[in-house]
């Protein structure tokens, strides 16, 4: 039995071998192969079945796993916000489920769930709600009813709503912070228009006038079951889940039926040439384009061909141009943008090091023009097919994808046979075809430029491409509704002489004449529990120098501002300081106390008495001084001693705006002046930092070097 099995293997290792020799006899390289054609994919459908109520339910087994996922997508969206609640949409997906529900917190409903490694998570998009629920088969029970009620009877519970202002409040403040980012959304705000739904940005205003009566009035607007579709995805069966969804939902009673109304945006909109200045970035971020087609539209397979062409990779003509023969960037693509219920963005994206902005302008422009001067030749088409359809099927991988395309397009209102008629439309598309559309779909002539970058870097102007609109994205702050003080001729002569007295009493006899000023103070900074010990040493040198070594866990921060710019360098490398902040930082020289003293007597300061205060039980008087662009409110005693300091500013951690106290105690003489060794700074009431002055001292001697720019 042994030998016999041995020749059995030996005669097929053998013939294998034979076939390869064959194999390769018959062809000199890989392209000579001749493949199959593909086996035919049949793509799984799931069963669809409508509640009375009239939300339809998608089931699709799956058995591989004891798991079971449950997805909704509910006719709702940020785009139907009004204008002066932008934001609303998001938080309001956020809310509904951190904020509990009727009879669970929003924390018991965490612990609920983590007991039974299940997950309830509920969001909104600019088109769509979503709500999903994961978890064992076992847990199906215990887990659907929370689901129903997160999706039924959210709680909105006001705590919950502010943690989710801070969060995006978060978000605002870091919006710039990414120069991809910055480029990707104002290119879409320029194609579309400053006006429209898709263009409006969230701002600390709009997020601060929404309350959870807005958030419950979305709701009751929005969440009906007929304006729901629900799909199961998983191990279970099909008549027992029915039951359960029956008996889930059946009870809930429809309300309006929302329609996907139409999207608002500039559809006549012309090109032009803008630019985003970026000072701390080496690169520059371009982007060229204009608005492209909706999913529906009749060239939508024909332009992923042509997209696939333009930049497919490696072997794309972009990547091949641009990168690989000019050595101009290391990735560039784009192509014509589609969307659903509105016109997609047609854009071509690249960045370069700054010296080569204009030629990479140049030579994109040269690769879309030439798209339609000379069409796909046959292997760009047949390449181009053949890795779309190669890739198709990886999307599609587990039934849990399928489930999720085929509520995409049931919701969107495209047939149920798209993913189907995927293969064929792709593969029927001829050179003809890409030829048509390049030059149907692609109009660089009437496109627009958006260069973000340094422009004294740049080896053309962007001028050079036209007539430019620089773009400011400077976050606005929020409006403070604080108590205006009248600067009426008493409340001015008040205040300057309650100024007056201050400069003397922290400046000493003459404030004026100061140079410099040097503090080194042990800093205790306080975050979310947390605190951490560090050391700064600061040096302002009038009017507008600063320096900072900060010594932290992680190593040496220094920062320095001189000449109107800023750098900062830690682990032996440095770089700039974005405009933005060093404008920012010059501005808050207007709020420090010993800047206050040296110009008290400059005609551009502003000052007046704002009433009569206490700070720990010792009387004082309120000022309200304005200086750079700053503001702020002191508290200074009889003996001209700043108790207390408040003013609006942004929080050094989360970047996001707050209110700022600073009490400053432990007055002590140093050369003739009274200083404050002590100061304890809230942000909105909560602590972030205690500071004990270690030495001061008034026109140090300071080394040439110190304000001197970095090497590049």
């Amino acid at each position: 039995m042994r030998t016999t099995t041995s020749r059995a293997a030996g005669l097929a290792l053998a013939l294998a071998l034979a076939g390869l020799a064959t194999l390769t006899a018959q062809v000199e390289d890989h392209t000579q192969i001749e493949y199959p054609p593909l086996a035919e994919f049949e793509i799984p459908r799931p069963e669809i079945f409508e509640l009375d109520n009239g939300m339809r339910i998608f089931l699709m087994e799956d058995h591989e796993l004891p798991l079971v996922r449950i997805l909704a997508r509910v006719r709702t969206g940020s785009v139907w916000e009004p204008a002066g609640k932008t934001g609303l949409a998001g938080l309001a997906g956020t809310v509904q489920r951190t904020g509990g529900t009727r009879s669970m917190t929003g924390d018991e409903i965490d612990d609920f769930l983590e007991a039974r490694a299940a997950s309830v998570e509920t969001s909104i998009g600019g088109t769509v709600g979503f709500a999903s629920m994961d978890c064992l088969k076992e847990d199906v029970d215990e887990v659907l009813p929370v689901f129903v009620e997160v999706l039924r009877y959210p709680r909105f519970a006001e705590d919950k709503l502010e943690i989710a202002r801070v969060q995006a409040n978060a978000g605002i403040a870091r919006r710039n912070d990414n120069v991809n980012s910055i480029t990707a959304r104002e290119f879409s705000r320029l194609i579309y228009g400053g006006d429209s739904p898709l263009s409006r940005l969230e701002e600390y205003d709009t997020i601060a006038s929404i309350t959870t009566d807005d958030l419950a009035a979305w709701h009751a607007r929005y969440y009906h079951p007929n304006n729901i579709l629900l799909g199961v995805v998983g191990d279970f069966e099909p008549e027992e889940m029915k039951r359960r969804l029956r008996d889930a939902f059946g009870g809930w009673e429809p309300g309006p039926e929302t329609e996907l109304a139409p999207v608002a945006y500039d559809r006549e909109r012309e090109s032009g040439v803008y630019y985003i200045r970026k000072d701390d970035v080496t690169q520059a971020d371009i982007r060229i384009g204009h608005l492209g087609i909706t999913i529906d539209h009749p060239d939508y397979f024909a332009t992923r061909v042509m997209n696939e062409v333009l930049s497919g990779g490696f072997s794309g003509r972009l990547m091949r141009s641009i990168r690989s023969t000019k050595g101009l960037s290391y990735g560039v693509g784009g192509g014509v943008g589609a969307a659903f219920l509105h016109d997609g963005v047609t854009s071509f994206r690249m960045q370069t090091k700054s010296s080569t902005m204009a030629e990479s302008v140049d030579a994109l422009y040269e690769e879309i023009r030439r798209m339609i001067s000379e069409p796909a030749t046959e292997e760009e088409l047949q390449r181009a097919k053949e890795t779309l359809l190669n890739s198709f099927i990886f999307n599609y991988a587990s039934k849990d994808q399928v489930l999720g395309q085929q509520m995409l397009y049931a919701y969107y209102g495209l047939p149920a046979d798209f993913l189907e008629r995927y293969r064929e439309n792709i593969e029927k598309v001829t050179a003809e075809d890409v030829a048509r559309v390049a030059e149907a779909h692609l109009h660089p002539d009437e496109a627009t430029l958006l260069v973000v970058g340094r422009a004294e870097d740049f080896d053309r102007p962007v001028s050079s491409f036209g007539e430019v609109v620089e773009l400011d994205i400077s976050i606005p702050p929020p409006t403070v509704a604080e108590e205006q003080v009248e600067m009426t001729a008493a409340a001015v002569e008040l205040g300057r002489s309650v100024l007056n007295r201050m400069a003397r009493a922290i400046g000493g006899e003459s404030p004026g004449d100061d140079v410099a000023i040097q503090r080194t103070s042990k800093v205790v900074l306080s975050m979310q529990g947390q605190s951490m010990a560090l050391t700064q040493t600061t040096i302002v040198v009038f009017p507008d120098r600063l320096y900072s070594v900060t010594a932290t866990p992680m190593g040496e921060r220094i920062a320095v501002i001189a000449d109107g710019e800023g750098y900062v360098s830690m682990g032996g490398q440095s770089q700039p300081l974005p405009a933005e902040r060093v404008e920012e930082q010059l501005s808050d020289l207007g709020r420090d106390l010993a800047y206050l003293a040296r110009y008290h007597a400059d005609p551009a300061l502003e000052v007046a008495a704002a009433g009569d205060a206490e700070v720990d039980g010792t009387p004082c008087t309120e000022i309200v001084v304005r200086l750079r662009g700053a503001e702020s409110r002191i508290c200074v005693s009889g003996e001209g001693l700043p108790l207390r300091q408040t003013y609006r500013s942004t929080h050094p951690f989360t970047g996001v705006p707050g209110s700022f106290e600073v009490t400053l105690s432990d007055y002590r003489e140093v050369e003739g002046r009274l200083v404050p060794h002590r100061r304890v700074t809230l942000v909105d009431g909560d602590e972030l930092a205690t500071s004990t002055l270690e030495a001061f001292e008034v026109d140090p001697v300071l080394a040439p070097e110190l304000f001197e720019k970095p090497a590049a």
